[in-house]
């Protein structure tokens, strides 16, 4: 169905599955096939507990505190080449595992579980000057900062508008009747997960840092228009429409990487941004 791997739950099960083993399995990620660590120079493994989990992130640099948050069924090496760029303007560097994902625990999560443990870990990483999010991972974001997570400018990659239509699409793909769709989603409801309520445009509205959208026009996971919709709805945002890099490809492409970390830098205050600077001049 895609050309590249999905970034939101996906079945890679047998498909006769009743409404609650379908909730189950749409919270389930799949661990990755080929786990790539992320490479960080003298980095520091933290260890985040949260009342649901203990989260695992890897730290390093100096300056402003950049958090980067992978997408569903990803890792946080998915945002190196966006690590190495920040790292080279003299930003910390805070990459998280989502809950169920990597080195953090958990085996079942979802976009507001995972808002919540972000939250909570939240305060012992300092100050957030950016957040820098791909996919369900910027789902994540929007979800905790609608909540009260305090970050200063944020950066949205390949990222979704409505839980919900994914979840539709995942009952889709396991054959589910609208009956048995329905069904599912309560289900999801009873576990806490209610898919309609997170909504980018609803969750946007109230947030008033600047933020930049990245998303291409060819990506076959999360339509252009969730992006259009988000940015819309959300004061100060803007989109950055690009073309031919699909939902991951924009990772690591040039042009999106130095783009985010301009993004990031203009926010930076004065003091950092002259160190920024001084570290980013030749010689």
């Amino acid at each position: 169905m895609h050309d590249e791997p999905m970034d939101m739950p996906t079945p890679a099960i047998p498909s006769a599955l009743t409404p609650a083993q379908a909730a189950r399995a749409f919270l389930t990620p799949r661990p990755s096939a080929v786990p790539v660590p992320l490479q960080l120079p003298d980095a520091t493994a933290l260890r985040l507990p949260t009342a649901e989990v203990d989260l695992a992130a890897l730290a390093a640099g100096r300056g402003p505190t950049v958090l980067l948050v992978h997408g569903w069924e990803g890792q946080a090496s998915d945002l190196q080449a966006i690590a190495d760029a920040l790292l080279a303007r003299g930003f910390r560097v805070v990459a998280l595992d989502l809950p169920a994902h990597g080195a953090s625990g958990g085996r079942r999560t979802s976009i507001p579980a995972s808002a919540r443990a972000l939250l909570q870990a939240a305060p012992a990483l300092g100050p957030l000057h950016a957040v820098v999010a791909h996919s369900v991972g910027s789902a994540v974001a929007v979800t905790a900062m609608a909540r009260g997570l305090a970050v200063g400018r944020a950066v949205m990659l390949a990222a979704p508008a409505f839980y919900a239509d994914h979840a539709h699409a995942f009952a889709r793909q396991l054959g589910l009747d609208a009956a048995a769709t329905k069904q599912m989603i309560e289900r999801l409801r009873e576990e806490g997960v209610d898919v309609h309520a997170i909504a980018a445009p609803a969750l946007v509205r109230g947030l008033r840092q600047p933020a930049l959208y990245v998303h291409s026009a060819d990506d076959r996971v999360i339509p252009v228009a969730d992006a259009r919709t988000a940015c819309a709805a959300w004061p100060g945002a803007r989109l950055w429409q690009v073309d031919g890099l699909g939902h991951r490809r924009l990772l690591g492409d040039p042009a999106v990487v130095g783009a985010v970390a301009r993004f990031v830098a203009e926010g930076a205050l004065p003091a950092a941004a002259a160190a920024v600077e001084a570290l980013a001049a030749p010689g």
